[in-house]
């Protein structure tokens, strides 16, 4: 080990690390009320994988994040790879098609390629720090981004292949864009949204949205879930109905209370003052991500951090905005809390590189 790395532990963001286990047990907790009265046993398999994301996630600190940028592309191929392999051979779970069955593990790699592209577009617009950037350079990061979202798109998994586009966009402020690229881009998707809605979006994505626009009319068909998750909301109060005690939630009223709903669990045992806690724990972690982003020297480690980053909050903000009928259902977990090994997994995994980043604020002089 480097002298300058080996104080490398004392200089990780602890509070990070805090925040981080903070939400990953609340999540575990959540889990364990819901079923404490069934023999289902999903928060074991999320606490083994807490356990296996926190390891992984030292690992990843421990790496000079500067790395990642090298096996960028591989990465990006491996796991268009294994988006095109759920295609044939994925596991089917509610009509969507979006893992394979490893047997011990079912792995989601719409997940991991959240955290690959932003490896792929920060290496790429690094390249071109201060170069401000017509059609021809933004072609090949839209073509990057296109691909995966197809594929994703097709399970069908519109939650994530929109947010690997809101990636994009929120990488293209942090670089020098022409003004007539902005212009023209704007119009581009003025004219695309009409487009979208007739030949991109399939019937069960048209009835989310006819649903969230008339929840009424759909109340017991397709805004069932978002109607019963409100309740179970509302019915917490401002205390909760108290842990392992939530009527609506025992009574499985709310589908994908696992995964996409666990925050009406929570909300209805934990009540408002519960849901307000545990939001404000997601803005400290943010705000310290974005600290951590602060002490970057490198164009690489900014558009990095801050792209990991803009798709945390995005499945945050979503998620919030979804269970609480403000936002179409589109099938966002919330990250670190839901039901979900691969989503665990790479989101520590993408906190880890922030946290790498972070480390080596006192030693960039020894490894450049």
């Amino acid at each position: 080990m480097k002298d300058e790395e080996r104080g490398l532990l004392k200089n990780i963001n602890w509070i990070t690390v805090v925040l981080t286990v903070i939400i990953s047990i609340a999540g575990i907790a959540n889990l364990y009320s819901l079923q404490v009265n069934t023999h289902e046993s999903a928060w074991i398999s999320q606490l083994s994988w807490f356990v296996i994301s926190i390891f992984v996630l030292f690992i990843i600190t421990s790496i000079d994040y500067r790395i990642f940028s090298e096996i960028a592309m591989p990465l990006y191929i491996i796991n268009i790879i294994l988006l095109v392999l759920v295609l044939f051979f994925g596991t089917t779970v509610n009509g969507s098609t979006r893992w394979i069955d490893l047997g011990f593990f079912r792995y989601q790699p719409s997940e991991s390629m959240k955290l690959v592209l932003a490896l792929v577009l920060a290496r790429y617009f690094a390249m071109y720090q201060g170069t401000p950037l017509g059609f021809k350079q933004l072609i090949p990061p839209f073509i990057l981004t296109l691909i995966p979202a197809i594929l994703i798109k097709i399970q069908p998994d519109l939650g994530s292949a929109a947010i690997l586009f809101f990636e994009l966009f929120i990488i293209l402020f942090m670089v020098k864009i022409r003004a007539y690229v902005w212009l023209l881009s704007i119009l581009f998707v003025i004219i695309f949204i009409p487009v979208m809605w007739f030949f991109v979006l399939n019937e069960y994505h048209i009835e989310r949205i006819k649903a969230f626009w008339n929840p009424e009319k759909y109340a017991q068909t397709t805004a069932y879930q978002t109607l019963q998750s409100q309740f179970a909301i509302g019915s917490g109060g401002m205390n909760g109905k108290g842990y392992t005690k939530g009527p609506v939630s025992k009574g499985g009223f709310v589908p994908e209370q696992k995964t996409d709903f666990a925050f009406s669990v929570w909300a209805e045992e934990q009540g408002f003052k519960g849901s307000i806690a545990l939001i404000l724990i997601y803005f400290i972690l943010i705000f310290t991500l974005i600290h951590s982003t602060s002490y970057s020297t490198d164009h690489f480690g900014v558009l990095l951090s801050l792209s990991i980053i803009a798709y945390i909050v995005s499945q945050v903000v979503l998620n919030l905005l979804m269970v609480t009928g403000l936002f179409p259902v589109i099938g966002v977990p919330l990250p670190l809390f839901s039901y979900g090994g691969t989503n665990m997994l790479i989101t520590m995994t993408s906190i880890g590189m922030i946290m790498s980043l972070y480390a080596r604020r006192f030693f960039f002089s020894y490894l450049k």
